[in-house]
């Protein structure tokens, strides 16, 4: 048996590599920033719905009669993480006698892009009713 003493690489598994690296990096690159995106817009959405949910909790523990038809803006309440142009507000409207329909809009950037949720909710003399 023949012993060359020669230790190391050859030059067909360094390019394999390295064309492997090449493919491989780029590709992880780009899913960590993808990640990042949808993780920042999560957080969005999760911060404006926890927002909202205790603006109609604040509104339900005035009372039935208490809530006055109208539109209010709350965009101050809106918390700075959450990217400009932003607006807030709620509407208060009488369906019947007995029953009123909160409707809340909040608008703000998503990554350059206006977006807008609206949320509904109705509050009658005897109970509360969602969709």
């Amino acid at each position: 048996m023949r012993k060359t003493g020669q230790n190391g690489f050859t030059i067909i598994e360094l390019l394999v590599v390295t064309v492997v690296f090449a493919v491989t990096v780029p590709a992880l690159a780009s899913m960590i920033s993808l990640l990042g995106s949808i993780n920042g817009r999560a957080r969005d959405l999760s911060t404006i719905h926890a927002l909202v949910e205790n603006k109609v909790e604040s509104l339900r523990s005035i009372s039935f009669t208490g809530m006055i038809d109208g539109t209010t803006d709350f965009t101050g309440e809106l918390p700075a993480t959450i990217s400009p142009p932003r607006s807030a507000t709620h509407t208060i409207s009488a369906i019947s006698p007995s029953l009123k329909q909160i409707e809340v809009n909040v608008t703000y950037s998503d990554r350059g892009q206006p977006r807008n949720l609206t949320y509904k909710t109705y509050i009658g003399e005897l109970g509360v009713g969602q969709y």
